[in-house]
């Protein structure tokens, strides 16, 4: 029949080696000497060896007690690493995080935000994956991720969403294009031109095409493309005008042949959500990340 170990006697047996006497080890342990001498004795029993030797000059271990010593000091350091990160899992110290988030939310907000969440969790670690908002519910809902980022149009009924950010919209348009000379204008002075547009489905597809047909005028879509900065580039060419977040547009207005219009629309200001499956049931650490994450000051 096996035998079984405790940690307890474990720990004993160690001590007793290490400070070569019954009486300090148990001392160290808080514990009577009889009962550390009857669970070394115990453990010599089950396992059918002597482990120590007493002689006047202290206490020796056998070559089973050399054997067990080294197991022993390598279980209890081990079970100690354990014990440790254990804790921080429950403190919400270490863990992993996956984040799906549009990306307005990645280029504008996230970095500067996980900057200072990270310096205070330097061991959880967080995966982030861009996505258009509707793939976004979609993946949170699925239990793929535990937080999603999503423009604030799309449905969620199935995610718990708060309010997230603010994000305003801007128009961009080629420095010689016509309307280039303008500070502000209306959706209905840009949809009569092509349209640089981003992923079919995404929250500002959504807000454009519903603009659209809200004015009888389908949007004439010459290109999609999958980011904020390749939409600019395209816009540069004089592909067409685009719509993108204005902390984006007003970055490009300064670095390529663009123009950034404001487009005073009542939908202009954007808002973003953030929402996870079940709140009650998120980690620690994606507790924590929601909780920072959210809050309008960081």
């Amino acid at each position: 029949m096996p035998v079984r170990f405790d940690l307890l006697t474990l720990k004993l047996f160690i001590a007793v080696v290490e400070e070569q006497s019954i009486a300090r080890a148990a001392e160290r342990e808080n514990i009577v000497p009889s009962a550390v001498s009857k669970r070394i004795s115990d453990l010599e029993a089950d396992l059918k060896v002597s482990l120590i030797q007493r002689h006047n000059r202290g206490i020796a271990t056998t070559p089973a007690g050399n054997a067990l010593l080294r197991h022993a000091r390598s279980v209890v350091r081990d079970l100690g690493q354990l014990e440790g990160e254990l804790a921080e899992y429950s403190e919400g110290l270490r863990g992993q995080v996956k984040v799906f988030a549009n990306a307005t939310a990645i280029l504008r907000y996230l970095p500067q935000q996980l900057v200072s969440f990270l310096s205070h969790h330097p061991l959880v670690q967080i995966e982030i994956e861009e996505n258009i908002s509707p793939h976004i519910v979609k993946a949170v809902a699925a239990n793929l991720g535990e937080i999603g980022i999503f423009g604030g149009s799309v449905p969620a009924p199935d995610l718990h969403v708060v309010p997230y950010r603010q994000d305003l919209l801007s128009v961009v348009v080629h420095k010689d294009h016509p309307l280039a000379g303008r500070t502000a204008i209306r959706f209905a002075d840009i949809v009569e031109y092509d349209f640089i547009g981003l992923q079919s489905g995404s929250s500002i597809d959504r807000l454009a095409t519903q603009a659209a047909s809200e004015l009888g005028h389908p949007l004439k879509l010459r290109i999609r493309m999958t980011g904020f900065d390749a939409m600019c580039h395209m816009v540069e060419a004089n592909l067409g005008v685009a719509l993108v977040p204005h902390s984006i547009a007003e970055q490009h207005a300064r670095n390529l042949d663009v123009v950034e219009l404001a487009l005073n629309e009542p939908w202009a200001w954007r808002s973003l959500k953030l929402g996870v499956r079940d709140a009650s049931a998120l980690t620690i650490a994606a507790r924590l990340l929601r909780e920072h994450l959210i809050d309008p000051s960081t």
